[in-house]
């Protein structure tokens, strides 16, 4: 049986949510749908060995273009991590045909890894996962990606080797009805305001 990532939300909870990433000073937020160009500037800044895990195949400096372009319009949720208002790490959430899946897709550029920014990446992607009543989490990475690989494990992921990769499975924590009400009656009386303000927006 695939083990439930509620532990670690469990153990989070008892620490404040915040031992594990005493040296992180930046800030984590989804992003807006006009920052693609911060999340083009981070794909560009990849090295190849970063690009070749990310995509899991050698991609060059147009794919990433063509890439940031589109991520937005097929990924309900992509979360940043922004240290001095530079983006240094993304964690994109796409759903999936299969009801109620969704894959999961993470980039922290060098220098701001072993730090718990994936960690905290992952918190946010469960947690939107949750609301938007999604079970189960998706992860494809190389063989050789064993960072990854240690990642989704924190999470209690299922993994096992397919054709040269690793597939991940993470149950995601299931929501409360109150918080899940809580959470869209929010979110719906938002809506109002982000259209007259994208209306405000296209008249000016």
């Amino acid at each position: 049986m695939l083990q439930s990532s509620k532990s670690w939300f469990q153990a989070k909870r008892q620490n404040n949510g915040t031992a594990a990433f005493s040296a992180l000073s930046g800030t984590f937020r989804p992003l807006r749908g006009d920052e693609k160009t911060a999340f083009r500037d981070l794909l560009l800044r990849l090295d190849p060995e970063s690009r070749r895990n990310r995509f899991a195949m050698t991609v060059d400096d147009s794919f990433m273009v063509s890439y940031a372009e589109t991520s937005f319009a097929q990924s309900p949720a992509i979360f940043g991590y922004f240290e001095d208002g530079v983006l240094r790490g993304t964690a994109e959430l796409r759903t999936l045909p299969e009801p109620h899946m969704a894959e999961a897709a993470f980039c922290v550029e060098k220098g701001w890894r072993r730090h718990g920014v994936g960690t905290r990446l992952m918190d946010a992607l469960l947690n939107e996962a949750r609301d938007l009543q999604i079970e189960h989490i998706y992860i494809s990475c190389l063989a050789a990606n064993h960072t990854m690989q240690a990642l989704a494990r924190k999470f209690s992921a299922r993994l096992t080797y397919q054709s040269g990769d690793m597939i991940g499975l993470i149950k995601a924590p299931k929501a409360r009805i109150k918080d899940w009400i809580r959470t869209n009656v929010a979110r719906a009386l938002s809506q109002p305001r982000r259209l007259a303000s994208a209306g405000s927006g296209q008249q000016s």
